[in-house]
């Protein structure tokens, strides 16, 4: 006879994302996509027309209560250079303390060359 298999699967392992971690990533995209686009329900248009994403997730991803992932986060970054710059900083990237002037040289140095196409023809 066959014994009976739940269909819960058991948590084992150890935690990979700490809750901490979770929500200073929600709320420093929140903060740059507010810095960027505004308070107004503009905002909330422009961030789904960047991402095809839902209003209801845009709203989400405003309000800090969740986060952008994967593709959504890919385009987002695309589009705002706040995005952009805040998730090099989370990645250890970029220094915290020298981009947050608009005329930072690092600042617009990584901007640059961002937006120069790779030329990949050279030799490494």
């Amino acid at each position: 006879m066959r014994s009976k298999m739940g269909t819960v699967v058991p948590k084992m392992g150890t935690t990979v994302h700490l809750a901490a971690d979770q929500a200073r990533y929600r709320g420093a995209v929140a903060a740059a996509l507010r810095a960027e686009l505004g308070p107004t329900h503009q905002a909330i248009k422009t961030a789904m027309r960047w991402t095809g994403a839902s209003e209801r997730t845009v709203k989400y991803w405003l309000s800090g209560e969740r986060g952008p992932i994967g593709e959504h986060l890919i385009l987002l970054a695309q589009h705002s250079d706040a995005v952009l710059l805040t998730i090099l900083t989370m990645a250890e990237r970029l220094s915290d303390e020298r981009h947050r002037c608009a005329g930072c040289p690092e600042r617009l140095l990584v901007l640059q060359n961002l937006r120069q196409e790779p030329n990949l023809s050279e030799d490494f």
